[in-house]
């Protein structure tokens, strides 16, 4: 089991095997959309953006092609909650 802490809200949460950072912090009660996109949102898809992270230090996957795609005038460490 994979922990990820979240600086901004000084938060940890355990991620499960299989399961991705969009849908672990839903699963503890903790939202990573701001603002309007709480409810205006691509629910996981990858299409939106809304759930853009960045990580800070350890070690992901690199990005997939929907990240490459969204994300490709951000720098490397910003990834798609939905997608990590």
């Amino acid at each position: 089991m994979l922990k990820v802490h979240f600086e901004r809200e000084n938060r940890t949460i355990q991620v499960e095997p299989g399961e991705n950072l969009r849908q672990a912090a839903i699963r503890n009660k903790f939202s990573i959309y701001a603002n309007i996109h709480k409810i205006l949102n691509c629910r996981g898809r990858g299409l939106c953006t809304a759930c853009t992270v960045q990580v800070i230090a350890g070690k992901v996957e690199p990005r997939n092609e929907t990240e490459s795609e969204k994300l490709a005038k951000k720098p490397a460490d910003f990834r798609l909650a939905c997608q990590v």
